[in-house]
Order: structure tokens, then sequence, then C-alpha cells
């Protein structure tokens, strides 16, 4: 059963969330409803014995009314008769409130009582014992009167007790006193209580019942990510967890959980992707440096011109790893968050103003020009700007024919972002190669790469970079007519 997995003292293993959140229900809800059941008995109970005392002063009032309205009457009659027709004329009244007893005296010793109730109730060791008022309100109106109604128990019976004086003439007086039996307001608490008993108990039944079959319905997709999770491994990364089509906090985790799933996805491939190309990078240049070494090794040794061959062969392919093993460095850094704490305020037009002049004086082979340089003030690592600056314009260099023109320029686009951009006249990227210039490793041209002591990884760097400054890399392109490059940042 379900309880017997609550985590009590001393147990080891941990309450799971879906008895947790039973359990919870079940004991809130049975405070409620223990609460509403005080609630409603004790406004009952309240309800009924009020009642019941009023009932009793109003068959008080009534019998001083009656005798009020009829006192022509009775004055006309003996004494030895006047309680007699008292109880005459209220007994239409009492003859419905069978509960009720009463009993009149006058200071004459004559007397009158409806039920001999009286003369076993009424004696001093009752009157004693519950320490009744016999005659507490002495009154000649029914108006502006206070009444107090004693209860008392007699036999196991509870009562209710009103006694009073009414002053009938100025030599008359006529005492009332009234009995009423409420065991029947007891016996209907006594229903009342069993009735909210089996109610509650009931409708605790059905909370369970309700409880536990609502949470293992709102949990079901817990258990499906549960589930999900479990499965995935990195050979496995294609699962995605179905919506419930509710909209609610648990689609949102559930679309959180998808979108987790997909980048882990997107992570191991480019993982993957990377290590297949950095395998497939080194071992270019390992193998070369292998083959030279077995040249140098069986016949190299006598042979003075082989052996410088092989030698600078083999010292610019350790080069070529060289930045190869700096590049893979310096993105796995970036990606890190490295350089977070070197960033400063920077002003690019100053930046941009240096690099145009070192171009200048580097690269006579291309035209250089600034078109715009305004004053823009980013924060960021001077060093890596520089660095992804110089990178683009190294490829543009590179692809851009002899006497080709290539331009920079920095403004402020708006007032949340400054533009740095670099175009060149060279040969232009084709439109299908776009999208995939910034993976790490790509060329377009393997051959024409090489040749150019390109890796592939330098647009990934500067990509990261960007990235790293929460900027943008757009890169555009007219084939065989040239590109243009932009780096958007944030404004300080």
């Amino acid at each position: 059963m379900w309880f017997d997995k609550l985590n009590f003292p001393g147990r080891k293993k941990p309450l799971k969330l879906y008895h947790r959140i039973v359990f919870f229900f079940i004991i809130a809800f049975t405070f409620v409803l223990t609460l509403s059941f005080i609630m409603v008995f004790f406004f009952s109970q309240q309800l009924i014995f009020k009642e019941s005392q009023a009932t009793i002063i109003q068959y008080n009032n009534y019998i001083i009314n009656t005798i009020d309205d009829n006192r022509s009457l009775l004055l006309s009659l003996p004494e030895n008769q006047r309680l007699d027709k008292i109880s005459e004329l209220i007994y239409p009244y009492s003859k419905n409130n069978l509960l009720l007893s009463y009993r009149l005296f006058d200071n004459t010793n004559h007397s009158y009582q409806s039920s001999s109730l009286f003369n076993d109730i009424i004696v001093p060791d009752t009157v004693n014992k519950n320490k009744l008022s016999l005659f507490n309100n002495t009154t000649k109106t029914t108006k502006n009167q206070l009444i107090t109604v004693d209860s008392f128990r007699y036999n196991q019976t509870e009562y209710y007790y009103l006694g009073s004086t009414y002053i009938f003439d100025n030599d008359s007086l006529i005492t009332i006193q009234i009995i009423k039996n409420i065991d029947d307001s007891y016996t209907f608490l006594t229903t009342l209580f069993i009735l909210l008993i089996s109610v509650s108990i009931l409708s605790l039944l059905v909370i369970i019942f309700i409880g536990i079959y609502g949470t293992k319905s709102s949990l079901k997709p817990l258990i499906k990510i549960s589930e999900a999770t479990k499965n995935i491994t990195e050979n496995n990364l294609n699962i995605r967890i179905e919506e419930t089509g509710n909209k609610d906090e648990l689609d949102q985790l559930i679309i959180s959980v998808n979108q987790m799933i997909m980048k882990l996805e997107s992570a191991f491939d480019t993982q993957k992707r990377f290590v297949s190309d950095a395998s497939h990078e080194l071992r270019i240049p390992l193998t070369v440096i292998q083959g030279y070494t077995d040249i140098l090794k069986d016949w190299g040794k006598n042979d003075p011109l082989l052996m410088d061959e092989s030698i600078t062969a083999i010292g610019d392919e350790i080069e070529l790893m060289k930045h190869m093993v700096y590049d893979l460095l310096l993105i796995t850094r970036i990606e890190n968050n490295y350089f977070d704490d070197d960033f400063e305020l920077l002003d690019l037009s100053t930046i941009i103003e240096k690099i145009y002049f070192e171009c200048q004086m580097i690269d006579s082979a291309h035209h250089y020009s600034i078109n715009v340089c305004n004053h823009t003030c980013i924060l960021g690592n001077e060093n890596l700007i520089i660095q992804a600056i110089r990178g683009i314009l190294d490829n543009s260099s590179k692809y851009t024919p002899t006497n080709g023109t290539i331009s920079l320029c920095c403004y402020s686009n708006d007032a949340s972002s400054n533009i740095i951009m670099i175009s060149d006249s060279g040969q232009g990227i084709p439109d299908g190669e776009l999208e995939k210039i910034k993976q790490r490793f790509y060329r377009i041209n393997d051959d024409r790469s090489r040749q150019t002591g390109g890796t592939g990884l330098g647009l990934s760097i500067i990509d990261s970079i960007v990235a790293l400054h929460h900027g943008q890399l757009i890169i555009t392109s007219d084939f065989n007519h040239g590109t243009c490059v932009s780096i958007i940042l944030n404004k300080h």
C-alpha cells in the first residue's frame, strides 16, 4: 500500500514525490474537513440551545401576556379559580408544546401545575445542587425585562428552567415556573454528530481515491520524462517527449527537456565532428612528418639536399600543428569563459585606426581604407577584439587579388549597438557555403586552404570571440565580387 512507503523517522528510503503530494493532499483536506466539522457542529449546537431558550422565554411571555389581556376577567373571579382560568386560556398554546411543563401559584397558597414533574424535580436537593434561581424575574409587563434561563440535569435528563414572579395587583402575585426537556436537542445533536462523522469519513475516502488517481494522472508526464531521461545516452539522443497539450507548467517542462536533449544532441554531434576533424587534421601533418622521418632513416642521411628538404618540411608541419593546437586551446578557453575577468572599456575607433595603420605597413599588395570611424565604446577584451578583426582582415587579404580594396569602418547602429564592418573586393564565397564556414575545420576548398596556411579554425575562433562579447557575426558575400563581414556588439 502507498502508506507503507511513507518516510517515517528511521526510514532510510526517501519519500517519493507522488507519495509526498498524496500525503500532503490528504493531511490538508483532513485538516480542512475537521475544522469544518467542528465549526458546523459548534454553531449548530449554539443555534439549537438558543432556540430552546428562546422557546421557554417565549412561553413565559405568552403566559404573562395572557394574564395582561384577561386581567378584568381574572379579577372578577374568586382567587381560587384564577390559576385554573389562566391554564384554560393558555391551553391552546401549551397543548402543542409537549416538552414544556409549567406551574403557577399565588401568595394565597393556591397552585396549578401542568405536570406532576414539578413535585419530583423542583425539590430542595435539586435546587441546591444546580443552584437554580427559582424566581429570577419580577415584572409587571413583558417590556424591558432581562430573563435568565438555567439548565440542570435530573435522572440523566437535561432541562431548562425559568422562574418569574408577576405582580397581578397590589395584593396579589402570580409565580410562574417553566421546565423544558431538552433531550430532543441532544438527540438531534447526536444524530448530527454521527451524520457529520459519516460524511467526513466518506468524503475522506473519496478524497484519498481522487487524490491518488488525480496525482497519478497529473504526474504521468513527469513519469514519462523520467523514463525518457533514463534511456538517453550519447548514442540515443533522438528521443523526444510528447507534450500533453494542456499548455501548463508540465508542458513547459517537457519543452525545456526536449530543448535540452536537442542541445545535447547538437553538442555531441559537434563534439564527434570536432574530434573526427581534429584527428583528420592532425593525421595529415603527422603522416608527412612520419614520411620524411622514414626517408631520413633509410637514405636521407647521406644526401644533404634531401636532408635539408626533410627538415624544412618537418618544421613546417610542426609549425602548422602548433598553430592548430593553439587555436583549439583558444577556442576551449573562450567557450569556458576564461577571459571574462579581463573585460574593460574599449574605444573601437582607436582599435580600428591602429589596425588600419598596421595593415598599410605590412600588406602593400592591397589598398586599405577607412570609410567611417566614429567613437564607439564597448566592454570587452582588447586582445580578443583585435585578434577577431585581424583574423577577418587576414582572410580578406588571402582571398583578395593584388591591388584589391579592403575597407574598414565602425559606427553606432542605434542606441544599443555598435558595428564593425570589413568588406573586400575578393573572390567571395559561394551562397551554399555561407552557413558552413563558421564550423570548425570546415574549408570551402581543402587544397586552397592548405596553400594559404589555414587550419579551418579561423572563423570559428572569431565567432566564439564575438559570442563571448554577446555579439553577432554576420557574413554576406557576392561570389566573385567580394565579401562583407559585420560584427555587431552591444554598447557599454
